[in-house]
């Protein structure tokens, strides 16, 4: 079946087997792509879309059909200080568009530590966290336009980037496809993020990139329990004091900053039960008298809210915030405990983080995975006003341990949707409780029918249907 898929394809260069064992192609252009979804249609051969080089977790094929790889197109055509956005294609990685936005005094918003070969535009298309929530001010951000190609075969662009003219004429009269919104009154971008790739298969996108502080430190803020430190966040990001914000326990900070075993140890000894990580910046405008104000606004505050300022477990601060200025150093930081993870995540209010943390260690206990197994991540978003939850349990890679942890990670969803978490971003079995109401599958499905008529883009995604007719394979 494999040798007769690749003997029809049309003129498109091939790319190595994916890791589920899919043949795969390297579209180079748009062109390309429109050209492979219409044979695609004609031949019935499902469409897996990546961006990211290997390996990767979610999203995986799961079944029959193609990779469409554009983890090769890496071209960074426009970077603009004036208004601090960057465009850029589907294969570009974070290291690559920081070494694009640091001449221009920029850098990109970026998830916690993430895969050196992980795509910024994959990222942003599935609404991952950023570390940044003080310059987030839409759970879209930082994503604003998109070239795509629906499952119709039509190339479109959303939002300014529309039109009128190429985008060297927009650039030209100062059009930086900043405006997310439209063609019209619609918000077609938001049709497109989240869906997986089941929507369309997206080729560049513009996105925001935030300003390079002349001077920023980093400092860790410390607690033997969680609740200081919620109020401690919550009293920052109000006050707008912080850049970098993020809270983790001791499981996930040692495994953040630390790689041989020796480092290990001794960061486990030193670690505190939780930890708020923040940034705080002087920026470009009288930078040094706002750097000490902001230090001195920090220091009140975690005093006031019952925490005190420590060393991180490893390394220095400065250290520190290098670390997270950069994709992380292998093994990725998330699989550094056992050599494999699983994550369950999910958004919810800061105040009711530790209760929902709480929960997922006592489904944990009951499935026999124990509190050295369980890191935590939480993520304020929107300058607070919403909370990314991330729950990771280590476990051995290819055995009975990894299967069961899968097999609890996929489970796990369901007690915590009834407990009030929000599945924002669903994958596999997490589709059924996130979307267990009839009115959100109708509308998935009815957007599906529209711009994928065939169904041939990733399906089964997001648990919607596949083609009644099924494929040519």
């Amino acid at each position: 079946m494999t040798t007769d898929l690749l003997q029809k394809l049309p003129d498109l260069p091939a790319g190595p087997t994916a890791g589920d064992g899919l043949p795969s192609v390297r579209p180079t252009s748009v062109e390309q792509v429109a050209k492979l979804v219409g044979w695609a249609r004609e031949e019935r051969v499902p469409l897996w879309p990546r961006s990211s080089q290997a390996p990767r977790r979610h999203g995986l094929a799961g079944g029959s059909g193609l990779a469409v790889d554009m983890s090769t197109m890496t071209a960074v055509p426009m970077v603009d200080r004036r208004n601090r956005v960057a465009l850029f294609e589907a294969g570009v990685t974070f290291a690559q568009l920081a070494d694009a936005l640091r001449p221009e005094g920029l850098r990109p918003v970026m998830p916690l530590c993430p895969r050196g070969a992980k795509s910024v535009l994959a990222t942003y298309l599935e609404r991952e966290a950023t570390t940044l929530p003080a310059f987030q001010w839409d759970l879209s951000d930082p994503l604003l336009c998109l070239e795509v190609v629906y499952g119709t075969g039509d190339v479109f662009r959303t939002g300014s980037a529309a039109g009128p003219g190429t985008l060297e004429e927009q650039w030209s009269s100062g059009d930086m496809q900043k405006g997310p919104m439209g063609p019209g009154h619609a918000d077609w971008m938001r049709i497109i993020q989240g869906g997986q790739g089941s929507i369309a298969l997206a080729t560049w996108c513009s996105a925001k990139a935030e300003v390079l502080p002349l001077i920023e430190t980093v400092h860790v803020v410390a607690s033997d329990t969680l609740t200081p430190l919620v109020e401690c966040a919550y009293r920052l990001l109000r006050r707008n004091a912080v850049d970098i914000c993020f809270i983790v326990d001791a499981n996930a900070f040692v495994d953040l900053t630390t790689v041989t075993a020796a480092e290990r140890a001794e960061a486990t000894r030193r670690a505190r039960p939780w930890s708020l990580v923040v940034s705080v910046s002087g920026g470009t405008e009288l930078p040094r008298r706002r750097h000490e104000h902001y230090t001195a606004v920090l220091l009140r505050e975690a005093r006031e809210a019952g925490a005190r300022l420590v060393d991180p477990p490893a390394g220095s601060p400065e250290s520190l915030l290098e670390l997270l200025r950069k994709p992380s150093a292998e093994p990725y930081w998330k699989e550094r405990r056992s050599g494999a993870s699983r994550e369950v995540f999910f958004q919810t209010t800061l105040d009711a983080v530790g209760d929902f943390v709480h929960s997922f260690r006592e489904h944990a206990a009951r499935a026999g995975i124990g509190p050295e197994q369980i890191g935590a991540y939480v993520q304020p978003q929107l300058g607070g006003r919403v909370t990314h939850v991330e729950l990771l349990v280590a476990c051995e890679p290819g055995g009975e341990q990894e299967a069961d942890t899968e097999a609890f990670a996929a489970a796990v969803a369901a007690p915590l949707v009834a407990e009030g978490a929000f599945f924002s971003r669903p994958y596999g079995e997490w589709c059924r409780p996130a979307l267990a109401s009839a009115g959100s599958r109708d509308v998935l499905e009815r957007a599906k029918s529209i711009f994928d008529p065939d169904r041939i883009l990733a399906p089964g995604r997001l648990g919607l249907k596949g083609n009644p007719d099924g494929y040519n394979l």
